[in-house]
């Protein structure tokens, strides 16, 4: 049996902007905190990592189990492949605090520097490309307790619910 760890964001009035960047996913990295695992059965200790930018703080709270706060600025490598679509610029998913490196598949765009949001990458020139960029990213760990049954079963979720405010 497998319990599915569900994230909720809310940002607080749908009808304003937020200006920022939260984002939660659990640790599926090989060399990372779950060892590569993403499926728990009940009593594990599942890692999630949080991913936010500087405009932003943060509260977490859990349906179910313990919830204990781990590293808090946690420093992940992250790959990911980005497009620029007759365009100079393009958008990490996650804040990045450095450009690792940037590999061209194709037709090349010049250097990239990062923006100021942090995610926002921006080309020497516009142009139709794709590069896998590795950056470093920050995180803050939490780790989630499931107990070994809820509601006399034990298969069963947890909701984590992450709240972010634009400081």
């Amino acid at each position: 049996m497998t319990a599915i760890s569900t994230i909720l964001l809310d940002f607080g009035d749908a009808t304003v902007t937020p200006t920022g960047h939260l984002s939660a996913e659990v640790d599926a990295r090989e060399e990372g905190l779950n060892a590569g695992v993403t499926a728990f059965e009940p009593g594990d200790t599942a890692w999630v990592l949080v991913f936010y930018s500087a405009t932003v703080s943060y509260t977490v709270q859990v349906s179910a189990g313990t919830l204990t706060a781990g590293t808090v600025g946690l420093s992940i490598s992250r790959t990911e492949t980005v497009t620029f679509a007759d365009t100079d610029s393009a958008v990490l998913a996650t804040p990045a605090t450095a450009i690792t490196s940037v590999t061209w598949l194709g037709r090349a765009l010049g250097d990239l520097s990062l923006g100021a949001d942090a995610q926002t990458l921006t080309a020497d020139a516009a142009g139709v490309a794709i590069a896998e960029v590795v950056y470093t990213a920050t995180a803050d760990a939490w780790s989630l307790t499931s107990p070994l049954t809820l509601g006399g079963t034990d298969d069963f979720d947890i909701l984590i619910s992450i709240i972010g405010v634009a400081t």
